[in-house]
């Protein structure tokens, strides 16, 4: 009977460690957001973010006189998804129209100096007079790409004295296209990646899956571990 208890004991102390680890096993691994805001001098002229982006701060360039900055930024971009970028412009003088420009340019090689440019994609958005310009876009990555460049300036307006003068705020982000062999450690861990060879040559097949095999084996495997090591030290403390 006592032996009986025991196991019991083990198994009970098991399926509360399983629980413990049982969202790690089925949940869905959120999407990537960057965000961040944007500024010339001391004002905020717009908040920019972008879903299915892992990206980071690399530097500005600032021109006071001409009211104008650069801002650069690189990271990584999951291409089983479509990329969502959103502006929330935060500044609006009556009578001005502020303008978006969205440049997208996808590269075949990871180089963007020496790689072969696909087919760019390019949009002009105006607000309205007065009004703060929003803006939501996706885009979606050729299937052979490797690396994007993306560009988007807003173009709004301050007063200066009695002028009303243009600013540009101008972001740049440069972001790597996760390729088949990152899929296990990245935002790719909600689908199924295969590789596979035909006439074309090399393509990465993306699905999109319930669970994630690698985290329900991570979830799973953990408690086990535990349950393991921890009758390990029971047998030998009977010892």
């Amino acid at each position: 009977m006592k032996k009986v208890n025991c196991w019991l004991y083990r198994l009970f102390f098991l399926v509360a460690l399983f629980c413990l680890f049982a969202h790690a096993a089925f949940a869905t691994p959120a999407i990537p957001v960057d965000r961040d805001e944007f500024s010339i001098g001391n004002t905020v002229t717009a908040e920019f973010t972008a879903y299915g982006v892992k990206a980071q701060h690399t530097g500005y360039k600032e021109e006071i006189k001409d009211s104008r900055i650069f801002y650069t930024r690189r990271g990584t971009a999951d291409p089983g998804q479509p990329l969502r970028f959103t502006l929330a412009a935060k500044q609006s003088l009556q009578g001005a129209v502020q303008e978006l420009e969205v440049t997208m340019q996808p590269y075949a090689e990871m180089n963007r100096y020496a790689g072969k440019k696909l087919e760019k994609f390019y949009r002009k958005i105006k607000g309205t007079a007065g009004k703060r310009l929003n803006v939501n876009m996706e885009y979606t990555l050729p299937k052979n790409s490797r690396l994007l460049v993306a560009t988007v300036q807003l173009k709004d307006y301050y007063k200066n004295g009695n002028q009303v003068l243009p600013r540009y705020t101008t972001v740049e982000y440069e972001l790597n296209v996760v390729g088949f062999a990152e899929a296990n450690a990245t935002q790719l861990s909600g689908k199924t990646v295969k590789k596979v060879n035909d006439s074309k040559g090399k393509l990465m097949i993306i699905e999109k899956k319930g669970t994630d095999a690698a985290v329900a084996a991570a979830g799973i495997g953990i408690p086990v571990l535990a349950a393991l090591l921890y009758w390990f030290i029971h047998k030998r403390g009977k010892k």
